[in-house]
């Protein structure tokens, strides 16, 4: 059913606050190999979350997605995938149709550049104004900096979560190796970060710091003292082990002993932040894919930093489902926190309208940012999009029935959750 807050919502430019798109280079790379499969974005995990504890055996993948599909095509992973096929190619995601589905994306690629590739899923069909990238701007990677991978309309997170859950030696000859820095002590170490987020930063596309160390760790920062980090540094520098008969100095060390390193630095970037008013993105509650480690995920784990970094302005992802309220209360108790629903929309459709709803009644509306696909090929986008307007209109529909909002107040609601606040938040401009 139509209403005039839907069609605007359903027509309103959308940030991403969050994707992980392959590059040009990549993407062409892989160009002959796309098909039905690289539509269904994470249902692949709910693909294993539908086989259980004792998964069956199948011929081949076609197989096994044929006979699990129809039991994940009710999540919000699948309803994403059967939105987006529909939008695009006009046929339902099933059995049936993937081999009309492959020969619809490949013609819908076939004359087109990976630049032009982007603009047609993203731009045109998905309408996504902004996106911030996350995943290729980051170790290893600094002799693209000055090249043209991705699409103008793309700004990048900056991001070394190794740094931060170090626990060998191996992040410290990395980033030696991408700044060329003899990294020695403690002090050549943070300067060797900052001279990699210099490199990024000249790139004049850097937007932001990310931190995703939930996967590799619990989001509790400690404080520790200079000489902890310097002596579990010196410990991973000076640790030699025996590896195929050779003694080799990667540094290998338990995960508790180099622990002050780790927040150590992760303090050293947060005071960058502070001191040059750069955002800073995290990767808080539900982890991608299966078997995530969620207990340590909670946003609430890091009100320590809120609390003494009061000028750095964090944007908090994915709701931090399933802990919601818990974030909406954080987002109203500290100035300095912004609630982020990407990625939520497909993760949980429901918790997510939930989400929206109940910190649009706690809090002021220019600190929630709606949406991020969270994607790694751009004609997901679509579905998430779609997904994503869907979920904004209904509560805002809701909120206009029960006297709440006016209809001119949930267009301006709409408008800056959906792009407006990722402008001002991020320096960009339409």
């Amino acid at each position: 059913m139509s209403s005039s807050i839907r069609d605007f919502v359903m027509s309103h430019p959308l940030m991403s606050h969050h994707d992980h798109h392959r590059n040009f280079v990549d993407f062409e790379a892989g160009r002959a190999t796309y098909g039905y499969r690289q539509l269904l974005g994470y249902a692949e995990a709910d693909l294993r979350t539908a086989e259980g504890a004792r998964p069956a055996a199948y011929d081949d993948e076609c197989a096994r997605l044929a006979a699990l599909w129809p039991k994940i095509r009710t999540t919000g992973y699948g309803r994403a995938v059967a939105l987006g096929t529909r939008a695009l190619f006009d046929v339902d995601y099933a059995p049936a149709n993937f081999e009309a589905i492959t020969e619809a994306l490949q013609a819908a690629i076939r004359d087109r550049t990976a630049a032009e590739v982007y603009e047609f899923f993203v731009g045109d069909k998905a309408n996504n104004r902004w996106v911030m990238q996350d995943g290729w701007f980051r170790e290893g990677n600094e002799g693209t900096l000055g090249q043209s991978m991705y699409p103008e309309n793309y700004r990048f997170a900056w991001r070394w979560d190794g740094l931060f859950s170090i626990a060998n030696a191996e992040p410290v000859n990395r980033l030696a190796a991408a700044t060329g820095a003899d990294i020695l002590s403690l002090d050549d170490f943070v300067a060797a970060m900052n001279a990699h987020i210099d490199i990024f930063r000249g790139t004049g596309r850097m937007a932001a710091f990310k931190v995703g160390i939930a996967y590799q760790r619990d989001l509790v920062v400690k404080d520790p003292p200079r000489t902890d980090a310097e002596r579990a540094f010196n410990t991973i520098r000076n640790t030699k082990t025996v590896r195929n008969g050779l003694q080799q100095n990667d540094g290998a060390v338990n995960a508790v002993e180099a622990r002050p390193l780790g927040d150590y630095m992760l303090h050293q970037l947060l005071r960058r932040a502070s001191d040059e008013d750069v955002p800073v993105q995290i990767h808080t509650g539900y982890l991608a894919g299966n078997w995530g480690a969620l207990a340590g995920t909670r946003a609430i784990h890091l009100v320590p930093l809120f609390e003494k970094y009061r000028r750095v302005r964090f944007d908090i992802f994915h709701a931090s489902w399933p802990w919601v309220s818990e974030l909406g209360c954080l987002a109203k108790e500290f100035p300095n926190v912004h609630p982020d629903l990407c990625w939520a929309w497909t993760m949980n459709p429901a918790e997510s309208r939930y989400a929206l709803s109940q910190w649009l009644d706690a809090v002021p509306f220019n600190k929630i940012f709606g949406y991020g696909a969270d994607t790694g090929f751009p004609w997901c986008n679509v579905g998430y999009s779609i997904q994503a307007r869907r979920g904004i209109s209904a509560v805002l529909e809701e909120k206009i029935a029960q006297g709440s909002f006016s209809e001119e107040t949930a267009q301006e609601v709409a408008a800056a959750i959906m792009v407006g606040n990722g402008e001002a938040f991020y320096g960009l401009s339409g």
